[in-house]
């Protein structure tokens, strides 16, 4: 009866899972040009706070002129409570540094996304990534809230993802498979790290986990990077000791990669956001610093991701290849001030090309 009741559990994620079709297309995020599908690297700002410490943590000018010249395309911000003077100034940082800028907030009710729109407009992010209400939010209530976001969304033109997050919604990850079964518009920037920590995923994926992430991939239009061992909800990539994590998280991250590549369009981008969380993400040694070094790591997981990008490129013969520097006018960049002593040394091997 236990397999009986697994192989039914596997055809119902499967058959809720979207299949390719030319309307699907339309909810990926897209720029104003006709280019071939594209990658876009995005560095949270959030992910250099209280970096290279708490009491020394490096100020925004500093962070984007470190962000621009490790090749990203783009820094992401939380709108949500941002005056006129913050957009303004996240604008003139993207500008100074050729940089775009990508957009999150945390809407709990549908007329939260108004604000958030403009705002996304204003700066010119190509997508509007939501970490929706509490995970306390009955069901029924949080079906209402998703369908009422994403057709707010839609009449706005707006691209919207929904962020898969412990403490959300979309905590559950059997609630998240029901709610992109009963809302066909749904789409996703899906964080793996959550759903592994929730479910204590540390190893190889069972069927039945397989078959419900499979229904979100599918679903995704938008990534979060961090590695999770199933304990720790971000480890460092660079140390040897989670390289099993690394490459089990890197092959589904190329799943995704490859079959969005296979649906989609000229003008069609597919936004790749870095996020390693300050403490009490990160942790801390005695001595209160990180027990390694955050920003290396993010430097890391970028190289990674443009990696597997240009392996599904070529694998799919569909989009446009990621360059190891995005714009040539970055060499233009003066050379960063030295900062505060940074953490300790990790145990990285020199080339984090190596992983996995």
């Amino acid at each position: 009866m236990r397999a009986l009741g697994r192989l039914a559990f596997l055809a119902t994620c499967l058959l809720g899972a979207p299949q390719a079709t030319g309307e699907d297309r339309s909810f990926n995020c897209r720029d104003a040009g006709g280019s071939p599908p594209r990658l876009l690297l995005v560095q949270n700002l959030w992910g250099l706070r209280a970096y290279p410490g708490t009491d020394a943590e490096w100020p925004d000018e500093r962070k984007v002129q470190e962000i621009a010249a490790a090749g990203f395309d783009a820094f992401d911000v939380w709108v949500g409570g941002a005056s006129e003077e913050h957009l303004a100034r996240w604008k003139a940082l993207g500008a100074a540094h050729g940089l775009g800028i990508g957009v999150e907030f945390g809407p709990e009710r549908a007329e939260d996304a108004d604000a958030a729109i403009a705002a996304a407009k204003h700066l010119g992010s190509v997508y509007l990534d939501a970490h929706v209400a509490s995970s306390f939010t009955p069901e029924k209530e949080a079906e209402a809230l998703l369908r009422a976001l994403v057709e707010r969304c839609r009449r706005a033109n707006m691209p919207l993802v929904i962020q898969t997050h412990r403490g959300r919604v979309t905590q559950d990850l059997l609630r998240t498979v029901a709610y992109a079964r009963a809302i066909p518009d749904l789409r996703f920037d899906l964080d793996l790290s959550h759903y592994f920590v929730a479910g204590e995923m540390g190893g190889p994926l069972s069927a039945e986990a397989d078959a419900a992430i499979t229904v979100l991939m599918e679903r995704a239009t938008m990534l979060d990077g961090r590695i999770s061992n199933g304990e720790q909800v971000q480890v460092d990539l660079l140390n040897p000791a989670y390289r099993e994590p690394t490459e089990r998280t890197a092959a589904l991250w190329k799943r995704v990669m490859t079959g969005w590549l296979r649906g989609a369009q000229k003008g069609d981008v597919f936004p790749f956001r870095v996020e390693l969380g300050p403490p009490a993400y990160a942790i801390l040694g005695s001595d209160g610093r990180e027990i390694s070094d955050r920003w290396e790591q993010q430097k890391a997981l970028r190289h990674l991701v443009e990696k597997l990008w240009n392996e599904a490129v070529a694998e799919t013969g569909v989009g446009e290849r990621h360059g190891a520097i995005a714009r040539a006018a970055r060499h233009d960049l003066a050379p960063a001030p030295p900062g505060p002593v940074k953490p300790g040394p990790s145990t990285a091997p020199a080339d984090p090309a190596s992983f996995p």
